[in-house]
């Protein structure tokens, strides 16, 4: 069967897709492509993966796997990203190698994890397709993206052409006490959000200041800020990850994101091998797979992600990512924790919370 797949039946062996894709004759089939590490991969017998991604994900990820690589078992351990990076650095600081391969949601951890070694560089064969979704020295790949864009409820805003239309409209007076904002502090995509503007120029301290006399209404993560918006509770977001949008949106529920004229932060989903995973061979497979326009296709309906392989297909369902003006930043930068420490008290100051 791997070596008469299609690339159709590749994909379909998910029952997770908006949409089936279409074939890409130019593009090897991955159990092809791959046979020799495969090969290496199933001496060790299995792949244990911590990843962040929602349910539908993860089981598309599994049927996906079974499908192209039976003699090697995948081992998925799903929790949030806060709690995933608690357990890789707590099992990093007591000796233990029990995860192959990570993929998180709070990008400037993968910044942090490199200079303490965390990561085991690998290049992998996609690498030029990724573009500069890539670190230079192959330490880990961004093999998805979510944003942060604007949200808002449809139901109070019939018509979104009245919605603020740039980031410094948010801080019109017109919208105070319709705002809600899940906390830098607790939300990792939240302080990316604005280090990454900051560090942009994007927004300055006084836009900050100004969106401080708003009555804005901070909860712990943006799961909890889709469910407000789409409550009506505070009907409107300068930022919540799409991923929260587009999961309460396609339960039905009345919110939806936009795009500002100012661009929209890319929030990056980092992959990468942990330093002394105790499958190599397998780590190495499972990471070509997530960083392959196949994988990603497969995957980003089910993840509700946009794929970063320039080969890959557009995701049934999401806008083109260009429509939504993308802003990559530099994740060195915004994972300073010093920095982080001192932008979010100044940050508590601005709104009176300190």
């Amino acid at each position: 069967m791997s070596h008469g797949i299609s690339r159709r039946s590749l994909l379909s062996a998910t029952a997770f897709l908006l949409a089936a894709r279409p074939a890409f004759a130019a593009v090897s089939p991955l159990s092809e492509r791959f046979a020799d590490l495969y090969k290496a991969a199933s001496k060790e017998g299995r792949v244990v993966y911590y990843t962040a991604a929602r349910t539908e994900e993860a089981q598309a990820m599994s049927a996906l796997w079974k499908q192209l690589f039976p003699d090697v078992k995948l081992v998925l351990v799903t929790k949030s990203a806060p709690d995933l990076i608690t357990q890789i650095e707590a099992e990093k600081a007591a000796g233990q190698n029990r995860v192959d391969v990570a993929t998180i949601t709070q990008p400037y951890v993968a910044a942090i994890w490199k200079t303490k070694g965390y990561y085991a560089p690998y290049r992998v064969t996609s690498f030029g397709e990724l573009g500069n979704y890539v670190d230079p020295d192959g330490t880990y790949y961004t093999t998805g993206v979510y944003l942060m864009p604007g949200a808002y409820n449809p139901r109070v805003f019939a018509d979104k052409a009245g919605l603020p239309k740039t980031l410094a409209e948010f801080t019109d007076p017109a919208w105070k006490g319709k705002l809600v904002i899940a906390h830098p502090a607790t939300a990792g995509n939240s302080r990316t959000f604005f280090l990454g503007l900051l560090q942009t120029g994007k927004i300055d301290w006084a836009w900050i200041e100004k969106l401080g006399k708003q009555d804005v209404l901070f909860v712990k993560g943006n799961p909890e800020a889709a469910r407000i918006i789409a409550a009506g509770e505070r009907p409107l977001s300068p930022a919540v990850s799409s991923l929260n949008i587009l999961t309460s949106k396609n339960k039905g529920q009345a919110i939806d994101l936009y795009g500002l004229s100012d661009g929209t932060l890319v929030a990056e989903r980092p992959s990468g091998i942990i330093s002394g995973a105790p499958n190599p061979n397998a780590a190495k497979l499972l990471l070509e797979v997530l960083a392959s326009a196949e994988g990603q296709d497969a995957l980003g309906g089910a993840g509700m992600f946009w794929p970063t392989n320039s080969q890959s297909t557009p995701i049934a369902g999401l806008p083109p990512l260009a429509d939504l003006k993308p802003i990559q930043l530099n994740l060195k930068e915004v994972s300073d924790e010093a920095q982080a420490k001192d932008f979010l008290a100044r940050f508590d100051q601005a709104f009176g919370r300190d």
